[in-house]
C-alpha cells in the first residue's frame, strides 16, 4: 500500500504543474505583484520560471521573508515553519531570504511533510477502517479542489503531519510523543490548540476511566502544560517585540478582509453577510466567486461533519474537526476556509460512506477540474484562500 500512496503522490505532484504551465502566458494580476517573491528580490534562474515561483505566492512570501529576515510586522504567521526553512537552508549553505537554497528548502519541507502525512494518515485510519476506506480517504483529500496548497510553501502539509502523528501516537498510548507533536502543531498554526480537548477525550476513552484517578489527572496536566508551551513562548515573543502578547491575532486586522479581532461573531451572522454579498455584488467580480467558494466550503464542511456524527466517526476526530471548522468562522468571515478544510481529515474519511455509485467519479472529476482552475488563478496572483 505504501507503493500505491507514493504513486498517487507522484501523479498528483505532476498534475500540479499543468495549471502552472497553462497559466504561464497569462499576465500576473495587476496591483497584486506584491504576492510573488520577485517584489522582494531580483529574478534568478530557475526559480523565475512560471512552473516554480508561484509555489511561493501569497503566504509563501511571508514565510520566506521571516525565515531569512526574522519578523517585522508579519506576526500573524507562526514561527515553526520559518525556523525549519532557515535551519535546512543553513545546512545546505545559506539562509538568505528568497535565495535559491532557501526556496527549495521550503519546498522540500512541504513536499516531504505531505508525503509523510498521507502515509501516517493511512496508518491512523487503518486502526479503525478497512484498507479500501483508508486509501480512498487519501484520494478524496488529494482531489479536493484546494489540495494544491499541500504542494506550496504553506503550512498545510506540516500541520497535517503533526496532527496525524499526534493522534496516531495517542492511539498507541504514547502520550508524551503525542503531546510533543501537538505542541509542534500549536507553533505551526494557532488552531492546533483545539487538539487538546480531542486528546483528553481520547485518553479518557482508551483508559476507560470510570473514576478520574490520579494517573488521569497527571495525563491531563501534561496535556495542559506541554501542548500550549510553544504557543505561550510565541506569545511571549510577541509581547517583547510588539508589546502585545496577542499580536498574532490582532495582526489579522492588517489583512483588511473583514476579519474581527476584537470579539466573536456568530456563524449565522456571517452566513447572512455572505448571502448579501452573493445577491448584491456583481458576479463578474473575482471576489464574488471567492465569496461563493467560501460559503460553499462552510456548508460542505458543516454538512459532512453532521453526516460523520451519524456515521459514528471516532469522537476525538469529530471534537477536533468541530473546533477547527467553527473557530475560524467566529471572526465574521469565511476567508481562508476552503484551505482550512484540508486538515480536517475526518471530512474526507466520511465521504467514503456516501453510497451513491456516481459519487466517486463525479467528486474526483469535479475536484480535479476545480483544483486546476483555482491553482491557475492562484499562480497568477488571484487570492483563493
Amino acid at each position: 500500500m505504501l507503493k500505491k500512496i507514493l504513486f498517487i503522490f507522484i501523479i498528483w505532484r505532476i498534475f500540479l504543474f499543468l495549471p502552472l504551465w497553462a497559466g504561464r502566458n497569462i499576465p500576473y494580476r495587476i496591483k497584486y505583484e506584491y504576492t510573488h517573491i520577485f517584489t522582494s528580490t531580483l529574478k534568478y534562474a530557475p526559480v523565475d520560471r512560471p512552473l516554480l515561483y508561484p509555489l511561493a505566492n501569497f503566504d509563501g512570501v511571508h514565510y520566506l521573508d521571516i525565515a531569512g529576515n526574522s519578523y517585522k510586522d508579519n506576526g500573524r504567521f507562526f514561527p515553526l515553519y520559518p525556523i525549519l526553512i532557515r535551519g535546512l537552508a543553513t545546512i545546505f549553505g545559506t539562509g538568505q531570504a528568497f535565495g535559491i537554497i532557501q526556496f527549495f528548502s521550503a519546498l522540500a519541507i512541504s513536499q516531504l511533510s505531505f508525503l509523510l502525512a498521507i502515509i501516517f494518515l493511512y496508518k491512523l485510519l487503518r486502526l479503525d477502517f478497512s484498507e479500501k476506506i483508508s486509501f480512498w480517504s487519501i484520494i478524496f483529500l488529494m482531489t479536493f479542489p484546494t489540495s494544491f496548497f499541500f504542494g506550496l510553501i504553506y503550512t498545510e502539509s506540516l500541520f497535517l503531519l503533526f496532527l496525524v502523528l499526534s493522534l496516531y501516537l495517542a492511539r498507541k498510548q504514547k502520550w508524551f510523543w503525542s503531546s510533543f507533536f501537538a505542541m509542534l502543531l500549536t507553533i505551526t498554526r494557532p488552531i492546533g490548540i483545539v487538539l487538546i480537548p480531542a486528546l483528553i477525550y481520547e485518553a479518557y476513552k482508551q483508559k476507560k476511566f470510570l473514576h478520574f484517578n490520579l494517573s488521569f489527572y497527571f495525563l491531563i496536566f501534561d496535556f495542559l502544560i506541554i501542548i500550549p508551551l510553544g504557543l505561550f513562548l510565541f506569545s511571549y515573543y510577541c509581547l517583547i517585540k510588539w508589546h502585545d502578547p496577542l499580536f498574532f491575532l490582532h495582526a489579522q486586522a492588517l489583512l483588511q478582509n473583514g476579519r474581527s479581532v476584537t470579539g466573536f461573531i456568530f456563524p449565522l451572522q456571517t452566513v447572512w453577510r455572505y448571502l448579501k454579498i452573493i445577491t448584491t455584488v456583481s458576479p463578474n467580480i473575482f471576489e464574488w466567486k471567492v465569496a461563493l467558494l467560501e460559503i460553499f466550503s462552510f456548508g460542505f464542511g458543516s454538512g459532512i461533519l453532521v453526516f460523520a456524527w451519524f456515521k459514528k466517526i471516532r469522537p476525538s476526530f469529530l471534537i477536533f474537526s468541530l473546533f477547527a471548522l467553527l473557530i475560524p468562522t467566529l471572526s465574521g468571515t469565511f476567508s481562508g476556509l476552503p484551505r482550512y478544510l484540508l486538515v480536517i481529515f475526518p471530512i474526507f474519511l466520511t465521504l467514503n460512506f456516501i453510497k451513491a455509485k456516481w459519487f466517486k467519479p463525479v467528486y474526483i472529476i469535479f475536484g480535479l477540474i476545480l483544483q486546476f482552475v483555482l491553482f491557475l488563478f492562484f499562480s497568477r496572483g488571484y487570492f483563493i484562500a
